[in-house]
């Protein structure tokens, strides 16, 4: 949470965010409005509008930036460059349309090198093999904890796909 932003904020600009937050629903007494809160006083007004096209250019409207900061405010802190890259890839290799992405705005906060494509490589591998329901999503592959992960998709099929553990060190191309 960006907290230092707290103490470091003139008054007057500490209650416009406030009353911003306030007015996009977050209530008070909950974390995500502090979450929403440090984020847009760490964020200058023209960051925040830049941010807000960024996501505008690669067809979030309006509605979805705002539904997914109300979710996960953290997504407005994202630099372009990771912003470019997720979506990138969300929409290249699963496939996933914006709406699935912009619904599940907590994708956009993991790692892509460590988390994302060693999973996703994962169940490619899994699928090809027949050993996966077709329907097995990436937000649930990804918001397994990594002991969990290694055990059910991993560790399962290590003995009987020997590509898995390599698929998911990185050693193969994904193929979606």
């Amino acid at each position: 949470m960006e907290t230092q932003y707290f103490f470091l904020t003139q008054p007057d600009r500490f209650t416009e965010v406030s009353t911003k937050v306030k007015a996009m629903d977050f209530k008070p007494s909950s974390s995500l409005f502090y979450k929403a809160l440090g984020t847009m006083l760490s964020l200058s007004k023209s960051t925040w509008e830049e941010k807000f096209e960024w996501y505008r250019s690669f067809g979030w409207s309006e509605d979805d930036i705002l539904s997914a900061f109300k979710k996960h405010p953290q997504i407005m802190n994202l630099s372009k460059y990771k912003i470019r890259k997720m979506m990138d890839f969300f929409l290249k290799e699963p496939g996933l349309e914006l709406s699935s992405i912009s619904s599940r705005p907590n994708l956009m906060l993991y790692s892509l090198e460590k988390t994302i494509i060693p999973r996703y490589s994962v169940i490619n591998v899994l699928k090809s093999h027949g050993l996966l329901n077709k329907d097995v999503s990436l937000l649930m592959i990804c918001i397994l904890k990594e002991e969990k992960f290694l055990e059910k998709y991993v560790i399962k099929y290590q003995g009987t796909v020997p590509q898995v553990l390599q698929a998911y060190q990185g050693k193969t191309k994904i193929r979606g």
